[in-house]
């Protein structure tokens, strides 16, 4: 593994610290943290942690999987498209706040009703943590640290390959759904549910497909190698 998602991770991080320094004057002190259901803020905090604390944890989330990957044996060996799905995976958090934080909270820390846009949120989460990632998980060869880490892929190879393969179109065409349902569905509870429902539910269903998948090899007696007894 290189540095670079890091180092990547690092630069929007910092690309965020000067967006919000154009925005601190505009921005009331305490700026709200937190929201209801109806996207109205019930909780607040001092200025300065409300403008740091997605810019800090875009560098320190990437930076503890980079670190994991680090000491993975199994990530260490890849090469080609393996090793950049590990590093876009590395780099999806910092991704996923970036979109967040610019886009979202800093635009309501400045608006005089410090409410935040549900539709863009949830669309947000649609593109990266669903769509993006199932395109990157197809990719990403058998390891400890990066990917969809079940008590079942990380024991047997079919399971990780079916589980990850499986994933890519799974995520993709729930992430899809997701997208249209944030520009249609009330926003509210209607919302929420259905972002968890199909956020969530996405990833409870690939859980049971890889418990699915070994059950299914082990009962054939097909089951490559464990992992962790593997060379």
């Amino acid at each position: 593994m290189t540095n670079h998602p890091v180092a990547f991770a690092f630069l929007l991080a910092v690309i965020s610290g000067f967006h919000g320094l154009f925005k601190w004057n505009d921005a009331p002190n305490p700026v709200p943290v937190w929201w209801s259901i109806d996207a109205h803020p019930i909780y607040y905090l001092p200025r300065w942690f409300g403008f740091s604390l997605l810019p800090v944890l875009m560098v320190v989330i990437p930076y503890i999987l980079h670190v994991f990957a680090c000491y993975d044996s199994k990530i260490k060996i890849q090469s080609g498209e393996p090793k950049h799905a590990v590093a876009h995976l590395i780099n999806l958090p910092a991704l996923f706040l970036f979109v967040v934080h610019n886009f979202i909270i800093l635009d309501a820390f400045v608006s005089q009703t410090g409410d935040i846009s549900p539709r863009f949120l949830v669309a947000t989460i649609a593109l990266w943590l669903l769509i993006w990632a199932g395109y990157n998980f197809q990719y990403v060869t058998p390891n400890y640290t990066i990917g969809l880490l079940t008590p079942w892929t990380v024991r047997s190879q079919q399971s990780w390959t079916k589980t990850h393969n499986h994933s890519a179109w799974i995520l993709m065409v729930f992430g899809l759904a997701l997208l249209i349902c944030a520009f249609y569905v009330p926003t509210g509870v209607p919302l929420l549910v259905v972002t968890l429902v199909l956020w969530l539910g996405s990833y409870l269903y690939l859980f049971i497909y890889s418990a699915i998948v070994f059950e299914s090899e082990t009962s054939r007696d097909t089951t490559e190698p464990l992992l962790a007894t593997e060379a």
